[in-house]
């Protein structure tokens, strides 16, 4: 399985687009110091949102992996979004934490076995 650790350019980018205002800005660019600056920031503990962060206080709110998740995990202070990537059978990159369709979406089956357009018709599920 692969995992990807978008947190450095994710959390910055959607950080940025959610919210064109100052204080996003200043946000995205304390996480962006943070990592580069890490040896100065020792002491301080980064939030990261397991799977885009699609449960919070014990609930599912958004469906796992969504841009949905992954800008609520931002609005509640996330510095870093956990996402999972797999391959479609037309060699596109997809947003998926199980290589089954089955327990996350109204799809069922393996990813690797869709093209990119009939994963696009696929439907996330809480």
């Amino acid at each position: 399985m692969r995992t990807l650790w978008l947190s450095l350019l994710l959390s910055a980018a959607l950080a940025t687009a959610s919210s064109q205002t100052l204080a996003g800005e200043t946000r995205a660019a304390q996480i962006l110091d943070r990592f580069e600056h890490a040896s100065q920031w020792r002491d301080h503990v980064m939030i990261a949102a397991h799977r885009a962060g699609s449960m919070q206080a014990g609930k599912t709110l958004y469906a796992e992996n969504s841009l949905a998740a992954v800008e609520g995990s931002i609005a509640i202070g996330a510095e870093i979004v956990e996402v999972d990537v797999r391959r479609s059978k037309d060699g596109a990159f997809v947003i998926m934490h199980d290589s089954w369709l089955d327990r996350t979406t109204n799809c069922k089956g393996e990813v690797v076995e869709y093209t990119l357009a009939e994963l696009k018709k696929c439907r996330l599920v809480i």
